[in-house]
């Protein structure tokens, strides 16, 4: 490919396969798309899985006499891999895992993993408003500290409410004007099988779904291990489980904080 001419440039970077370009556009933007590589067969069955979830998830609540639209959590399943393990491999995606290793370095840890519904026919949407994946922060990083990862188990379309983003307002502290964000957002449209992959401290949003059917998705938040997890993934899915190192050290074991002086000193002395 002929190389773009430049002219006064002492530096500059280069990249060496499309993750490294995909790392790039989120440093500069905010935000960028990565295809999972998942087949349509794979697809269907998780689209299944997904829907079966959401009814236990339901049924579940009601068993507990929780009213989840009176709480605001109609719309979420919450460690949805907890109740479908099938999610997991969206979790462990590795064409994902070698994005967020440059974006996150070599230790980082699954935040949250939950199932969003942006219900059909123009639904009220608890995610319609603008936020960060950090919210109420009001700091930027030179680094990424938190990578959202929203798989996409629809399309996601302008009629049933893709997700907008104001590009680069992961550089700036406080939320932009009304009228410039007016004239910057975007609409993020991506086919079914998709990440979304968004700086968690970039602004962005759901929209209004005016479609027929609903707009389901998986929202991942990875962070670097300092930032403590939505809901204990050791304590939900149980630390028997069989699990690799590797993905171990992704959701969060061995980072459970010391209860004494006594644990600490034990910790320490147990080290090689």
């Amino acid at each position: 490919m002929t190389e773009i001419a430049r002219y006064g440039v002492k530096e500059a970077l280069v990249a060496k396969d499309d993750i490294d370009v995909l790392v790039e556009e989120i440093r500069l933007l905010g935000y960028t798309s990565l295809a999972s590589g998942l087949s349509e067969t794979e697809l269907d069955t998780l689209s299944g899985v997904f829907d079966a979830a959401e009814q236990r998830y339901q049924a579940d609540a009601a068993e507990k006499s929780l009213d989840l639209a009176a709480i605001g959590e109609r719309d979420t399943i919450r460690v949805l891999p907890a109740m479908a393990p099938e999610f997991w491999q969206v979790v462990f995606n590795e064409r994902l895992h070698r994005l967020l290793g440059q974006c996150l370095g070599d230790y980082y840890i699954l935040n949250q993993a939950n199932g969003l519904i942006n219900r059909a026919n123009a639904s009220r949407y608890s995610q319609a408003a603008y936020h960060r994946d950090l919210p109420y922060q009001h700091f930027v990083s030179s680094r990424p500290i938190a990578i959202n990862a929203l798989f996409a188990m629809d399309e996601f379309t302008i009629e049933n409410g893709a997700t907008r983003v104001i590009p680069a307002s992961h550089t700036r502290e406080p939320f932009p004007s009304d009228d410039t964000v007016r004239r910057l957002e975007k609409q993020v449209t991506v086919p079914r099988g998709t990440f979304i992959v968004l700086d968690c401290m970039i602004y962005h949003a759901g929209s209004t779904n005016f479609s027929a059917n609903n707009r389901r998705a998986v929202n991942h938040v990875f962070t670097i291990p300092m930032l403590r997890q939505q809901i204990h993934f050791p304590s939900v899915i149980g630390y028997d489980r069989d699990l690799s190192d590797w993905q171990r050290k992704v959701l969060g074991f061995g980072l459970d904080e010391y209860r004494s002086v006594n644990e600490w000193l034990a910790a320490r002395s147990s080290k090689p």
